[in-house]
């Protein structure tokens, strides 16, 4: 078995056991001593169980259609965005009707990575409506901007966490919960993409939460 595939495999097997964040580099190093010899256990390092399991779905999305693109950089879903921010704002008003002026205001690259530019506590009233929120923007603005058919649920997890809204033990329900929008897949390999009805939704969503702001 390949040390990827492992590595894939053992923090998959944590992120579904949903443990404590304070107990899963050790639930990680376990499983990957349960998967392969002990050489292989000494050579993951504490960050292994999410940059493996990250740069592993990075492979997941090269179905995407979007040039230049292979994923979320630093945010979890492997390379850095090569496309440029005014290329992929100018795509995402195109098809969704919302102002480029709006878009602005909502998100930004930084280093390459898509980032919400609201702080978090305009989000939303709770954590789970403020991960919904960043689920949306993530997913919509991935989607047109970067022809991507689907967007991984890491990308909108590392968000969360940088807006200190990461609820992880109600994190993929959270998500679940949110209309027009499908989750698809399981443990590091989950997926969301928009249905018609997020879509739609999209401008005026983007509305409130600049009247907010």
């Amino acid at each position: 078995m390949e040390v990827s595939e492992t590595l894939k495999k053992a923090w998959t097997a944590v992120e579904d056991a949903g443990l404590p964040e304070k107990i899963q580099e050790v639930a990680f190093r376990e499983a990957v001593r349960l998967l392969v010899p002990t050489q292989v256990v000494a050579a993951a390092s504490p960050a292994a169980p999410r940059t493996s399991g990250q740069t592993e779905k990075s492979g997941a999305t090269s179905g995407s259609t979007g040039s230049g693109v292979s994923g979320g950089g630093s945010n979890g879903d492997g390379a850095k965005i090569a496309e440029a921010e005014d290329t992929i704002l100018d795509k995402v008003a195109q098809h969704t009707g919302v102002s480029r002026e709006k878009l602005e205001e909502l998100v930004h690259l930084d280093d390459g990575v898509l980032k919400v530019s609201i702080p978090g506590i305009k989000l939303g009233k709770s954590n789970a409506d403020k991960t919904r929120a960043i689920a949306q923007i993530i997913t919509i603005v991935r989607g047109f901007g970067l022809d991507e058919q689907e967007t991984s649920v890491e990308l909108v997890r590392a968000e969360a966490q940088r807006l200190r809204c990461y609820d992880q033990a109600n994190f993929s329900s959270q998500i679940r919960a949110l209309n027009g929008y499908l989750m698809t897949g399981s443990g590091a390999n989950r997926r969301i993409r928009a249905k018609s009805g997020g879509i739609t939704a999209f401008p005026a969503f983007v509305d409130s939460l600049l009247d907010e702001s």
